[in-house]
């Protein structure tokens, strides 16, 4: 979601959650007044600050990979109570060793539901993919 119209019509189409790429004022407003809960997008540690302040559920910190597993850690210091995601670039071979440097979930993208599969209609694949990220996530738990 990039916009309040965007946010209103998730909202209204039956979300029971919203999800930025970044900290999104208008988006969490939106989310405020409908009472639905709002993951906002943020990479520095100030930005993690207004997403808080901006009332996000949660913060996904995106693009995780730029910054590696350790950056969690290192927001745990002066954030440890804020439910951290990792986002952008996570997969199979990585997500366990985010969720131990203390994000409290992961998302999966395009390495788990590639483009090309999709348009193939290849789900079986996709299928195989989600198993195999679910089971690295589950092994890092």
């Amino acid at each position: 979601m990039l916009t309040a119209e965007q946010a209103e019509r998730g909202i209204d189409a039956g979300a029971s959650f919203l999800v930025t790429p970044g900290c999104r004022p208008e988006v969490a407003q939106a989310a405020r007044t409908r009472g639905v809960p709002v993951v906002l997008g943020a990479l520095t540690p100030t930005e993690v600050a207004r997403a808080v302040d901006l009332g996000a559920a949660a913060v996904k910190i995106f693009p995780a990979r730029s910054f590696g597993p350790g950056y969690f850690k290192d927001l745990r210091g002066p954030y440890p109570d804020v439910p951290l995601v990792a986002s952008g670039g996570v997969n199979a071979g990585n997500a366990a060793e985010f969720l131990a440097h203390g994000a409290l979930a992961v998302c999966a993208g395009t390495d788990v539901v590639p483009p090309s599969a999709v348009e193939a209609g290849d789900w079986a694949e996709i299928t195989r993919r989600a198993r195999a990220f679910t089971r690295a996530c589950a092994a890092g738990a």
